[in-house]
């Protein structure tokens, strides 16, 4: 028995023995009040009949001693009741028989509001006056307005708790009966959600001993018998492996990351070593040697961006945002113009397509500048010698609340090139670290893997979302979107 079922079945059981004692003694309780209540109302009944009866076989006050016992004979009879009747001096008399000891005086405090016309309510002996526990009713006998003396009508205590506690038993053998089947449904049902909870509990355990490749069969889970576990239990060992499978894409990406940052740190630092080992033993004449130099110089260069960047997309995602409101539009004219030599060199052409000349945005300028920057140096690079970029804004309704009332107005910026485009296979991974297609690595070696993940980084930390549309020999589009501010709605 596994350690979560036994604690929730102790759980359970405690919880339903703990209801159930308090539901019995609640019940017991009501039972008591219940029966007495009954019987009482049964005795009041009695003592009204019976005093309307004697009240009939007085005259002027005064009993007829034969009448009165006849009577007295007859009603306990048919009233399965005792009778004891007194006068207002509390002597007896009239009786239904060993009831009390006639020659004791009758006189209780308990009895004393009968003589002023009241109805009581007693049990017991009445310290002596009845020879064992009763319980009692007692009701003036009425002459016109005088009372002239007392009927008391009593039923045997050990009669009524005999039916107590026959009540009682009954209700304890109903709810035996029922701790008995909750008990069972209780046994399967943390039985169905123990068990794939343990399941659960043991793939972490192997997960967390390094083997990422563990997952949770989750029809298994759902054709648990005799009872199903609960849709939370089915949804929790989904969101398991979703974990362990999110998990073992980041081992991969780490693995992936680890060996194409040594890939590009290792081969500058070859070439480095190389040259300078060349230039150490005199393999490079010294009139070559200011060459070789300069290729040291280039490749340390290499290492110090790709330093530079590692350390640049950790900041970015460690970072908080210095926010200020600022002219997108503006930004972008701006980073266009630095690029007029790059486009004079390669006879570029850098459109621009703005939806308004003031899209205010509220958002980090440095890095913003950098997303723009970054993408436009990107299109530059691989389009082909005459080649167009298209820069273009647009205003577009937030899609999971076009349309609501606080529906999110978004800036969506686009860059778009005629170079040979991405690669379907490729699009899916140009935003993870170090990625570079093959052609870019051929072409431009300097690259280190890094720009767009950084975008990225950049465009989730604003709120944002960044695509990409490409096809291979037809251009590259790639978009990001970030929320606008109100100042545009003012």
């Amino acid at each position: 028995m596994n350690t979560i079922f036994r604690k929730q079945l102790v759980l359970y059981l405690g919880t339903l023995a703990i209801s159930l004692g308090f539901l019995g003694v609640m019940l017991a309780q009501v039972i008591r009040i219940y029966v007495t209540e009954q019987r009482i109302a049964i005795l009041t009944d009695s003592s009204v009949r019976v005093s309307e009866v004697l009240e009939g076989v007085t005259h002027f006050g005064i009993f007829d001693v034969n009448r009165l016992n006849n009577e007295v004979l007859a009603m306990q009879q048919f009233l399965d009741a005792r009778l004891l009747i007194i006068s207002t001096d509390f002597t007896v008399i009239g009786t239904s028989g060993g009831l009390v000891d006639e020659q004791m005086p009758v006189y209780h405090e308990t009895l004393q509001p009968l003589m002023l016309g009241e109805t009581i309510v007693a049990n017991g002996t009445l310290d002596g006056i009845y020879l064992e526990p009763l319980l009692t009713v007692g009701r003036p006998i009425w002459a016109g307005d005088t009372v002239v003396a007392a009927v008391l009508v009593s039923t045997s205590m050990h009669e009524l708790e005999t039916t107590i506690s026959e009540m009682h038993r009954l209700t304890l053998l109903c709810l035996l009966g029922s701790a008995v089947v909750a008990t069972v449904l209780i046994y399967f049902w943390s039985l169905s959600l123990s068990r794939p909870l343990s399941q659960i509990n043991d793939a972490a355990r192997i997960i967390a001993s390094g083997n990422l490749e563990k997952r949770i069969s989750i029809k298994t889970i759902k054709t648990i018998k005799p009872t199903k576990p609960a849709k939370e239990v089915v949804q929790l060992a989904k969101s398991f492996n979703s974990m362990a499978e999110s998990l073992q894409e980041q081992k991969q990406t780490q693995r992936t990351f680890i060996a194409n940052l040594s890939h590009d740190i290792r081969s500058p630092l070859t070439s480095v070593r190389g040259f300078l080992q060349a230039i150490s033993d005199g393999t490079i004449p010294p009139e070559r040697q200011n060459y070789y130099i300069s290729l040291v110089l280039d490749e340390s260069d290499r290492i110090i961006k790709l330093a530079n960047s590692l350390l640049e997309l950790n900041f970015v995602q460690e970072s908080t945002l210095k926010l200020s409101t600022f002219n997108v539009v503006a930004l972008i004219r701006k980073i266009v113009l630095a690029f007029e030599p790059q486009a004079t060199i390669k006879n570029l052409q850098i459109k621009c397509n703005f939806a308004h000349e003031t899209d205010i945005i509220e958002a980090d300028y440095d890095k913003i500048h950098r997303v723009i920057y970054n993408l436009v140096d990107n299109s530059a690079k691989f389009v082909p010698h005459g080649g167009e970029i298209i820069i273009e804004t647009s205003i577009k309704t937030n899609s999971k609340n076009p349309n609501g009332k606080n529906a999110e107005q978004l800036l969506q910026v686009s860059i778009q090139d005629n170079g040979r485009g991405i690669s379907l296979a490729d699009q899916s991974k140009i935003f993870e670290r170090f990625f570079k297609g093959d052609q870019s690595r051929n072409e431009h070696k300097a690259g280190n893997g890094l720009g767009l993940p950084i975008v990225k980084e950049i465009i989730t930390a604003h709120g944002g979302q960044i695509f990409v549309d490409s096809a291979e020999q037809n251009g590259c589009l790639i978009t990001f979107s970030i929320p606008l501010t109100q100042k545009n709605f003012q």
